[in-house]
């Protein structure tokens, strides 16, 4: 409001007419009576004055109503200072797992404290401050717009359960930054433990309001299993956080479809992971479920279990083209049960059917290749295939790099693996280096037309590759590398579960990057407006105004009557 308000006009100009209604000198109003003679003795002798105006017999009264029309003035033009202004808060709030974390020897959750302290902070806001409510875990998600319902808030976040990453967080903080820039007098508040929180740029700072504390935590951060590989048995990894604060022992339950299937040791480091591959053989199912068993201190209880879908993979036709009878690759895919291997020279007829894979351990023209969609040049010219030789007959080369994170690759290592003679490759457009020596990749992969290609500059039976576990685990990627896409079986989940190491360490770092640590800081006041303490002053000094008569009267009665009743009591006289 302003003073071009009309009202607020029309009540500061009853100003002078009030003063001069009580600066004005009433009329006498002449009566006829039958004489004058003893109203003269009463009064005496006066001249009566002819003046209009006089000294007000109530100034006290005046006062007061000056004072309540100054005080309606200023509350109709909302006088107030810049921190009494209503605001607009956004409200980020964490609900990632971690935020389930509890304290020893409490079940309180990280999250059940969020809301408590944001209960607190929004009890000290003003009523006009809006605050809009967004939630961040795996996705952000705006929960409740900017409004002056702060209840609504706190219904809304009471409802919210801890689940997922914290990977929506730079999502959340962006749309909150959105509507900070796009409001004034707007703050950005996020309530978190920052665990796996990152704040991106933003242009309103980002005050952090940290929750929860340190805890010994320990939780399944990876499970996988697929079907039998080139030894003909299931293969599960499993991987396991800890954030105790000293070595300790657990197992873990691994349950096919709630079937204990087997139980795995596990030694405990005081911080960091510990990881199992397991070749273990597994009955029919459709889910592998694995569980931390009780025994150890552990404040996130999201993270004791993990499951991943069983897949039924299906049959994988492959064709091996060698000019010998006998190889390491010809027998780990023999070994493969879902393998249906053909082997050929490198002369002899192309076979007429569809291959998922072929692998080369020999030289063929790409035009004497079958039908396929994957090929594998192993030690082999490939530039029909679309791959240019760098250096040929490279000795004494030294693995120095390869894409361990490429499922072809996965349990697969190649430190220390000696390989006498190879071929270094040109990495040409839209291709990707695998495997890097100190000389030059030794393994890159690329399309050539429909075909998905992976040529390798040297032969692993020519190296010590062969001897190692590595080599039936590349095999077997090759084979999944090359399959169709699996079926999962009927009733099965699709997604697996397993909370990422990054929410199992739940130790909440100092600040999150980018951020203000804070304690939901700014204009926080408990105090009404001050538009409204000035309305009520107004119609305090009102009703005062209008009681002052009575008071008046009441207390000169009481005193009239303590006076007469002092005058009335006998004398006491003398015996």
């Amino acid at each position: 409001m302003s003073l071009a308000q009309p009202l607020a006009l029309v009540l500061l100009a009853l100003v002078l007419p009030v003063v001069v209604a009580y600066f004005h000198r009433r009329r006498k109003t002449p009566m006829r009576v039958p004489s004058a003679i003893l109203f003269r003795v009463i009064a005496g002798q006066a001249t009566p004055a002819s003046r209009a105006m006089a000294r007000p017999r109530h100034l006290l009264s005046l006062l007061l109503l000056l004072l309540v029309l100054l005080a309606l003035v200023a509350a109709l033009t909302n006088l107030q200072r810049d921190d009494e202004k209503a605001r607009n808060y956004i409200i980020v709030l964490d609900t990632s797992a971690s935020m389930g974390a509890t304290a020893l020897g409490d079940d309180t959750t990280r999250l059940q404290r969020a809301n408590e302290r944001l209960r607190e902070s929004l009890s000290e806001l003003g009523q006009q401050d809006r605050v809009a409510l967004i939630t961040a875990a795996d996705h952000a998600v705006v929960r409740v717009g900017l409004t002056e319902d702060h209840s609504r808030v706190l219904e809304v976040a009471a409802a919210q359960t801890p689940s997922g990453t914290s990977d929506g967080a730079p999502s959340a903080l962006r749309i909150a930054d959105a509507m900070c820039h796009a409001n004034e007098l707007a703050a950005v508040i996020m309530l978190s433990d920052g665990v796996g929180v990152s704040a991106p740029s933003t242009r309103c700072a980002i005050e952090h309001v940290p929750v929860g504390r340190l805890g010994p935590n320990v939780g399944i951060s990876a499970l996988s299993v697929r079907e039998a590989d080139a030894l003909g048995l299931a293969e599960v990894y499993l991987a396991v956080t800890s954030d105790l604060e000293e070595p300790a022992e657990t197992e873990v339950e691994l349950l096919l479809d709630d079937q204990l299937v087997e139980v795995v040791p596990l030694d405990l480091p005081a911080e960091g992971e510990v990881k199992r591959l397991l070749r273990i053989p597994l009955p029919p199912g459709r889910r592998l479920t694995a569980k931390l068993r009780e025994g150890l201190d552990d404040v996130l209880s999201a993270d004791d279990i993990a499951w991943a879908p069983r897949r039924v993979g299906g049959r994988i036709s492959t064709l091996l083209v060698t000019d010998t009878r006998l190889s390491f690759t010809s027998e780990a895919l023999r070994l493969h049960p879902r393998v249906d291997l053909s082997v050929i020279g490198p002369n002899d007829q192309t076979p007429a059917q569809h291959f998922d894979l072929v692998v080369l351990e020999t030289a063929r023209p790409a035009s004497a290749l079958p039908d396929t969609s994957h090929v594998v040049a192993m030690g082999v010219p490939a530039a029909d295939l679309g791959f240019v030789p760098d250096q040929i007959g490279v000795t004494g080369i030294e693995i120095v790099r390869w894409s361990f994170d490429d499922p072809v690759f996965r349990f697969v290592r190649f430190d220390e693996v000696q390989i006498p003679v190879a071929t270094t490759l040109v990495v040409g457009e839209g291709q990707t280096a695998l495997i890097d020596s100190d000389k030059g990749p030794v393994a890159v992969s690329g399309t050539d037309g429909h075909r998905q290609v992976i040529a390798f500059g040297f032969l692993p039976h020519a190296s010590d590759f062969v001897l190692r576990v590595g080599f039936v685990n590349l095999v077997a990627n090759l084979v999944e590398w090359a399959a169709p896409q699996p079926v999962v079986a009927d009733g099965t989940e699709a997604e697996a579960f397993a909370l990422p190491a990054i929410e199992s360490h739940v130790d909440p770092p100092v600040q999150v990057s980018g951020t203000t640590r804070g304690e939901f800081s700014g204009p926080v006041r408990s105090r009404s407006a001050m538009w409204q303490v000035l309305g009520w002053l107004a119609a305090a000094l009102l009703a005062f105004e209008w009681l002052l008569p009575a008071f008046a009267a009441g207390v000169g009665a009481v005193w009239i009557r303590l006076r007469r009743r002092g005058t009335r009591s006998p004398r006491r006289t003398s015996a």
